[in-house]
This record gives C-alpha cells, sequence and structure tokens, in this order.
C-alpha cells in the first residue's frame, strides 16, 4: 500500500514485510527501491500515485485486479547493491580517503553534518548550531567507543544521531548508514575481524532502532549487509579497487544524493574510515 507520495518516489508499506520505494527513472536506485517506467519530468502524484493505493508487484493482470497499480516484473533489469572490493592496505586507503575528505569537503552541502569533520580531529566543541552540537558529542562517542569494540557505548551513541535533523531520512540516520556502509565493507577489505566488524555495526542498528525514521531504519539494515544506494555503490567500488581512476568523479555521485543527505552519508562513511585507520595504522590526516 501506498503510504507517502513525493515527487520522484512513492513509500510502499508490504505486509510482513519492509518500507519499499517506487521510484521515477531518474531517481538513484537504493537497495530497497524499483524504478518503474513513468515520464520523468512528471510528479507520481500528477500521474496518479495516492495516498492509501494498492500495489500489486510482478502479480498477473488477474492477481492483482484488486489493486489500483501492477507492477509487472518479468521485464526488470536488476542491479547488484553491493559494491565489489578488494583487499586494500591501509596506506592505499589513507590516501584515497584524503582524496574524498577533499572532495567532501570542498563540494558538499553546507547545510549538513560537514564540521564534524574538522571539528572531531581538532578536538573542537562548538559547532555553530544546536543540532551540530548533539551530533558533535554523539559522533565523537561513537568513534571513541567503535575503536574500543565497545558495543553498549557504541548503541548509546546511536541513539544520539538517530533521528537527527528533518526530512525522510534525517542528517544523523545518513551519518549512521554511512557509518555503518564503512565499517562493513572497508572493514573487510582491510581484513578487521568479522566478529568485532559484527558486534559494532549490530550496536548501531540496535541504537537506532527507536529513534531514526522508517527509511533510515532499513537503509541502516542494509548497509550491514554492504548494500548502498547506486551513488555510493559506485564510489565504494571505486574507492576499494587495485586502481582508484577518477576516485574524485567517483565521490561527487553521493554528494549530489538529496540536498545533504550525500554529504551526511560520506561524514559518516570518512569517521568510520577514519576509525579503520586509527586501529590499524594511525590517522590518515
Amino acid at each position: 500500500m501506498v503510504r507517502a507520495v513525493q515527487r520522484r518516489a512513492c513509500y510502499l508499506a508490504v505486509a510482513g514485510g519492509p518500507l519499499l520505494l517506487l521510484c521515477r527513472p531518474d531517481v538513484p536506485l537504493a537497495p530497497n527501491a524499483f524504478a518503474v517506467d513513468v515520464d520523468p519530468h512528471v510528479a507520481l502524484e500528477d500521474q496518479g500515485f495516492r495516498v492509501g493505493h494498492v500495489v500489486s508487484l510482478g502479480g498477473s493482470a488477474s492477481s492483482g485486479r484488486d489493486a489500483d497499480w501492477l507492477i509487472p516484473l518479468e521485464p526488470a533489469a536488476l542491479w547488484e547493491p553491493r559494491p565489489d572490493i578488494a583487499p586494500i592496505t591501509s596506506r592505499d586507503l589513507a590516501d584515497r580517503v584524503r582524496v574524498t575528505r577533499a572532495t567532501v569537503v570542498t563540494e558538499g552541502a553546507g547545510e549538513s553534518l560537514l564540521p564534524l569533520l574538522w571539528a572531531l580531529e581538532r578536538g573542537a566543541h562548538g559547532l555553530g548550531s544546536a543540532m551540530a552540537g548533539t551530533a558533535g558529542r554523539a559522533a565523537r562517542l561513537l568513534c571513541d567507543a567503535a575503536v574500543r569494540g565497545d558495543a553498549a557505548a557504541v548503541a548509546r551513541a546511536a541513539r544520539g544521531l538517530a533521528g537527527l535533523g528533518p526530512g525522510l531520512t534525517p542528517s544523523g540516520d545518513d551519518l549512521l548508514a554511512g557509518f555503518v556502509g564503512a565499517r562493513t565493507l572497508v572493514g573487510a577489505a582491510l581484513g578487521d575481524d568479522r566478529a568485532v566488524r559484527a558486534r559494532v555495526t549490530a550496536a548501531v542498528v540496535a541504537g537506532a532502532a527507536r529513534g531514526a525514521s522508517p527509511l533510515g531504519r532499513i537503509w541502516l539494515e542494509h548497509a550491514c549487509r554492504g548494500e548502498l544506494l547506486e551513488p555510493m555503490t559506485r564510489y565504494v567500488s571505486n574507492l576499494l579497487a587495485p586502481d582508484a581512476c577518477g576516485l574524485d568523479a567517483a565521490v561527487r555521485g553521493p554528494l549530489a544524493v538529496g540536498s545533504s543527505s550525500g554529504t551526511d552519508w560520506m561524514v559518516g562513511f570518512l569517521l568510520a574510515a577514519s576509525v579503520l585507520l586509527e586501529a590499524t595504522a594511525g590517522r590518515p590526516w
């Protein structure tokens, strides 16, 4: 059933299942999304989608006769939301993280949690706004606890970030999704302890469970499996490739997601990468 309609996406509640996205073809794919063949220049509401409509996914015309919309899946093309990764040394990763950070700082959204990148590394406390101050304290706890593998403290930090900020995926949710994505994928590429990795990411999900938005919770669960939005998948594939050509361009893909969602995701990703580098080869900057 359609629970919300935006200009470029509908949010579907599936009985006994997760929240799904039904998107125009101009929207970056997500692990829980379908792109539908509709006019990419017309709002979905103007094309007839309404809250309360019943959508049948993959059903036949007869089985979906009580539905308002029938979405056939037979002609669908599939994509892989988990990026390809290769083993990487801490030295190579540190170099690539520096390139990533420079692009994020230069081109990231101003209305975001971007200041955390330099505030945390310098030990600063004044971040200008109440939201940024709260996020800074929780993010510092998250990083410190993740270095120690302290699951209880990780969960407390996640509670402090979950749901922080406006939007369908608040800034705090996006930061946590980026953090978990990096802890899962970069951690695997560095060969860190799988049990510790699973304990930390599970603690983030558990801590965020009550405060995160419905969409934020789902993207966190996908991030634990290494499943990301399409621009993030391309970026991580590039970051962790044997030869990271065009890394600058790959970073810009996530930054273009939403008004600030992509920037906040990259902040979380860089914080987790910094934690991993600190644990293996010292701070990357």
